[in-house]
């Protein structure tokens, strides 16, 4: 038998050797990309089945509200439905839903500042106590510019150049905000006032404070209340329990200014107008959790959506 010149040998192994190293790499990218469509069905599905979780979770939270709410005619009755209500919810942080959970958590909007409605000098009072007083007008200010149409500047406001000399990435809407993280977009706002700040507002709620639910900051931040009032009404709340009507607040506002004749605070409830249901699904096991944040107006003993917003956290 003849064989091959050595060189040509050579040649033909390390064409041999070439082909196994790229079969292998083909082989290895169609194993990669196997794993990677893998990978992307198993998040896909994952989303989809904590979506799900999360829709259900409102819902579930939604029946419980309405069936504690059925029988509540009165103000003074839907504070004690809703004061059941809260201890109910503790049974819907992690139910199990199939392969998946779900956990749903209340909050009572009523009990926050709403930084599309409330006056100007209300969110001064409250920021105020997180920061000093011209800060505080300053970014309330800024606030202003920022849901408003126009391009005028109010005094210490700020509009688009503002923002573009600051090297802010963000300019105003000229519109309401839609959702609470958007405020420190507003110029002058900082992540230590942000974060102060965010368990007392909202941008769901309307004009209405529910005396009940508000803490002190809150309170304090009211036209009419004061700090000392709102610390006369904490502890009456504490040592009493929830006021039953807001001629109450009222009588004891005036008692303690020693007047009984004294002008009555607009904008009091002793009873929620707005709710807001944050849920959560997620499977076990899986790193992605799916959050839908769902607002509801109280209309009698009906719940009305206002907002819906979700995200993937």
């Amino acid at each position: 038998m003849k064989w091959p010149p050595l060189g040509e040998r050579g040649v033909a192994l390390a064409l041999a050797l070439w082909l196994i190293v790229l079969l292998g790499a083909v082989a290895a990218a169609v194993v990669g990309s196997t794993r990677s469509s893998s990978n992307v069905l198993v998040n896909a599905r994952a989303r989809i089945i904590a979506r799900y979780a999360a829709e259900s979770g409102i819902v579930a939270g939604v029946a419980l509200l309405q069936r504690e709410m059925a029988s509540a005619y009165s103000p003074a009755q839907q504070v004690a439905a809703l004061s059941e209500v809260d201890r109910a919810f503790a049974d819907l942080r992690s139910v199990p839903l199939g392969a998946a959970r779900f956990g749903v958590a209340l909050t009572n909007l009523s009990g926050r500042l709403d930084l599309n409605q409330a006056e100007p000098a209300a969110l001064v009072a409250l920021f105020s106590r997180f920061t000093s007083p011209a800060h505080a007008g300053a970014v309330v200010d800024a606030l202003q510019d920022w849901r408003d149409a126009d391009d005028l500047i109010r005094p210490q406001g700020a509009e688009n150049d503002a923002y573009r000399q600051a090297g802010s990435p963000y300019v105003p809407r000229n519109a309401p905000l839609n959702r609470l993280d958007e405020f420190r977009r507003v110029l002058g706002v900082t992540d230590a006032l942000e974060l102060a700040v965010a368990p007392y507002v909202t941008v769901d709620g309307d004009l209405l404070i529910d005396v009940n639910a508000a803490p002190e900051e809150v309170l304090a931040a009211v036209p009419g209340i004061g700090a000392a009032g709102a610390r006369t009404m904490v502890s009456r709340r504490r040592g009493s329990g929830p006021f039953s009507s807001v001629a109450e607040v009222q009588s004891l506002l005036g008692r303690r200014g020693g007047r009984s004749d004294a002008l009555p605070i607009p904008r009091l409830t002793v009873a929620p107008s707005r709710l807001l249901l944050v849920s959560r699904g997620w499977t076990p096991g899986h790193p992605l959790t799916h959050e839908i944040q769902a607002a509801y107006a109280v209309v009698g003993q009906r719940l009305r959506l206002q907002s819906w917003r979700e995200r993937d956290l």
